[in-house]
C-alpha cells in the first residue's frame, strides 16, 4: 500500500485489505466477548468498520477495530 503521491493519502482501491490480499488464504484472528477468535479462509470484501472472511464453515464479518493479526 503506497501514499498518494499528491496528498501522502492512500486511494480507496490500496486500502482495501480484499484487494490487498486477493485470492490469497489468510488467518485472522481477532476479539470478541472477552475471548479470542481465528478464523481462516480468504477475505472475499471490506469496508471502512468490517472485514468479510469466507472459509469452509462460511462467511463470518469481523470489525476492524476487534481485529489482533492477519497472517497470509
Amino acid at each position: 500500500m503506497r501514499p498518494n503521491k499528491e496528498d501522502g493519502k492512500m486511494d480507496d482501491e490500496e486500502k482495501k485489505l480484499a484487494s490487498f490480499l486477493k485470492e490469497a488464504e489468510v488467518k485472522i484472528v481477532w476479539r470478541e466477548e472477552e475471548k479470542t477468535k481465528v478464523g481462516r479462509g480468504m477475505i472475499t470484501n471490506d469496508d471502512e468498520n468490517f472485514v468479510y472472511l469466507t472459509g469452509e464453515k462460511g462467511t463470518v464479518i469481523v470489525n476492524k477495530k476487534d481485529i489482533i493479526a492477519i497472517k497470509q
